[in-house]
C-alpha cells in the first residue's frame, strides 16, 4: 500500500479522467458485449421491421414481458447475482414499446459505439500506446481488433443493422476456451495445410481416373430452379450435355437444352476434367462414403463394375478414412494440448507463489498459511508497485535497495526476487534446509568457543606447573625430575650444607 501511494504521487501528470477510464476497462468490455447481444436479439426477433412502432408484436405482450423481467431482476438483485441483465432487457422492451424498434436500435447502437470508443481509450492508456507512439499503435494486433470493432459498430449504426451480427465474434476474444478452439487450427496450420494439399492431389488423381474410365457414371440428380418457357406454363429444367439414361435432348449446337421437368432431373458431371475435379471435390469430401455415394449405381453385369468397386473403395479408404482423419486428428490433438496447458497453468497459479516459486505444501502445518503468504508476504501487486516506483522515481533520490533493484531491472535480471525463500519459513520451519544450516553454523561456532577455552586453560596449566617446578629444591628435583618441557636452572656445584 505504501508503494502504491508513492507511485500515485509520482505520476502527477497523468490525466485523472484517463486514469478513471483505464482502471474500468473490464467493465467497458462487458457492457459492449452485452449491448451487442441485446442488439442482435432485437434484430433476430423483429427484422425486417416497419419504419416505426413495433407492430410486429402485440403491445400487451411487451408490457407483460417488461413486468416479468422487472420482477426477475429484483429477485436476482436480492440474490446479488445476474440482476442487471434482466433489468436491462426489461428497459429495452419498454423502449421498444414507447420509441419503436428502429429508434431503440439507433439508441443502443449509439451507446455501444460510445462505450467501445471509451474502451479503446482505456486499452491504449493501459498499454502505454500514447507513450510508445503511433507506430506501436498500428503494429499492435489487439488494438487493431478493437479498432475493427469500432468500425463495425459504425457500419451497423449508419449503413445496415445486420453488420451488428459480426460483433458476436467478440465472444471468442473474451473466452479463452473458444480462443483455444481457433488456436487448435492455427497452431499447427502448416501440418493441416500440407495434409489438405495431399487431399487435393488425391482428389485430382481420382478425377483423372474418373474422366478417363468412368465418365458415364458421373450422372448427378439435380434440382434446378424452374424456368417458364415462352408459350408454355410448365416449368422446364436445364440439361447439360449428350444423352440421358431417362430421356434424350434433341441435338443442338450448344451443350445445353431445355427439357420438361416431368421427363428427367439429371445431368452429366464429368464431360471436362475441370468438372470432374469439382464434382469429386464437392460431393466426394462431403459424403461419408466418398464419391461413390453420388455416382450412378452400376449393374453387376456391366464390364466396368469391378473397376467401380475398386474406385469407390480406394477413394473411401484413402481420402475419407486416412487423409481427412489425419486432419481431424491434428486439430483434436492440438486442442487437447492447449486444454492441458491451460489446466497446468491454472494449477501452477493456484498452488505456487508467483514471486518465490514455493509450492503450497511447503506451508502446511506452519504458522503462516499459503494464502497469507501470497497476500501479505509476497503480494505480486506490491512488487509491481515497487517496480513502477523505481522506474518513475528520480535517480538522485534512490535509496540503496532501490538503486540495486533499478540496476537489476535495467539488466533484465530477476536475481533480486526471493527465489525459493520466505522469511516466514526461515523463522518457523525447523525442518527446512535454511534453518538446518543455521543450526549447524551455531553448533560449529559454539564448538569452536569450547575448543578455544580449553586451549587457553591448558596453556595456563602448563605455565603454573613450570613455575612451581623452578621453585622446588634440588633434592626435590632429584626425586621428582623436572618435566622435559620445563626450563629449570640447575646449579653446577652442590651447595654447602
Amino acid at each position: 500500500g505504501k508503494w502504491k501511494n508513492r507511485v500515485s504521487n509520482s505520476l502527477p501528470n497523468t490525466p485523472a479522467m484517463l486514469y478513471w477510464f483505464s482502471r474500468r476497462m473490464t467493465l467497458w468490455g462487458t457492457i459492449s458485449f452485452n449491448l451487442a447481444v441485446f442488439i442482435n436479439l432485437i434484430i433476430a426477433f423483429f427484422y425486417p421491421y416497419d419504419s416505426g412502432q413495433g407492430t410486429t408484436i402485440d403491445d400487451s405482450l411487451l408490457l407483460m414481458l417488461f413486468w416479468v423481467l422487472t420482477g426477475l431482476s429484483v429477485l436476482a438483485m436480492l440474490s446479488q447475482r445476474y440482476g442487471l441483465q434482466p433489468l436491462t432487457l426489461a428497459l429495452i422492451l419498454r423502449s421498444i414499446y414507447h420509441l419503436g424498434i428502429r429508434n431503440t436500435l439507433i439508441f443502443l447502437g449509439t451507446l455501444n459505439l460510445i462505450n467501445k470508443v471509451v474502451f479503446v481509450v482505456s486499452f491504449v492508456g493501459n498499454n502505454g500506446t500514447f507513450i510508445m507512439g503511433y507506430k506501436a499503435m498500428v503494429m499492435d494486433v489487439e488494438f487493431l481488433y478493437h479498432l475493427g470493432y469500432v468500425l463495425t459498430s459504425t457500419l451497423g449504426l449508419f449503413v445496415h443493422e445486420l453488420f451488428y451480427s459480426i460483433l458476436l465474434f467478440d465472444l471468442i476474444y473474451r473466452e479463452e476456451t473458444l480462443f483455444n478452439v481457433i488456436k487448435s487450427v492455427t497452431r499447427n496450420g502448416r501440418s493441416i495445410l500440407l495434409t489438405a494439399l495431399l487431399a487435393l492431389i488425391l482428389v485430382y488423381l481420382f478425377s483423372i481416373v474418373g474422366f478417363l474410365c468412368l465418365k458415364e457414371d458421373f450422372i448427378m440428380e439435380v434440382d434446378p430452379l424452374p424456368h417458364i418457357a415462352p408459350g408454355n406454363s410448365k416449368p422446364l429444367q436445364l440439361w447439360s450435355g449428350g444423352t440421358s439414361r431417362v430421356g434424350a435432348c434433341p441435338p443442338m449446337m450448344f451443350s445445353f437444352c431445355f427439357c420438361s421437368a416431368d421427363e428427367f432431373s439429371s445431368e452429366r458431371a464429368c464431360d471436362t476434367l475441370l468438372m470432374c475435379i469439382v464434382t469429386v471435390l464437392n460431393h466426394g469430401l462431403r459424403n461419408g462414403g466418398g464419391v461413390g455415394d453420388v455416382l450412378r449405381q452400376p449393374s453387376k453385369n456391366e464390364p466396368l463394375f469391378p473397376a467401380r468397386v475398386v474406385y469407390d473403395l480406394l477413394f473411401y479408404f484413402i481420402v475419407i478414412i486416412i487423409v481427412l482423419n489425419l486432419i481431424f486428428g491434428v486439430i483434436i490433438d492440438t486442442f487437447a494440448d492447449l486444454r492441458s496447458e491451460k489446466q497446468k497453468k491454472e494449477e501452477i497459479l493456484k498452488t505456487t507463489c508467483f514471486i518465490c516459486c514455493l509450492e503450497r505444501d511447503k506451508f502446511d502445518n506452519k504458522t503462516v498459511s499459503f494464502e497469507e503468504h501470497i497476500k501479505l508476504e509476497h503480494n505480486i501487486w506490491n512488487y509491481l508497485y515497487f517496480i513502477v516506483l523505481v522506474r518513475e522515481k528520480n535517480k538522485t533520490d534512490y535509496t540503496g535497495p532501490e538503486s540495486y533493484v533499478a540496476m537489476m531491472i535495467k539488466n533484465n535480471n530477476l536475481d533480486w526476487f526471493p527465489r525459493m525463500q520466505a522469511m516466514s519459513l526461515v523463522v518457523t520451519d525447523g525442518d527446512g534446509e535454511q534453518n538446518e544450516m543455521r543450526m549447524l553454523q551455531d553448533k560449529l561456532a559454539s564448538t569452536m568457543k569450547v575448543v578455544m577455552t580449553l586451549t587457553m586453560q591448558l596453556t595456563e596449566l602448563k605455565e603454573q606447573v613450570c613455575k612451581e617446578a623452578k621453585q622446588n629444591r634440588l633434592h626435590e628435583l632429584e626425586s621428582n625430575p623436572v618435566p622435559p618441557h620445563c626450563e629449570v636452572d640447575v646449579p653446577t656445584t652442590r651447595p654447602y650444607r
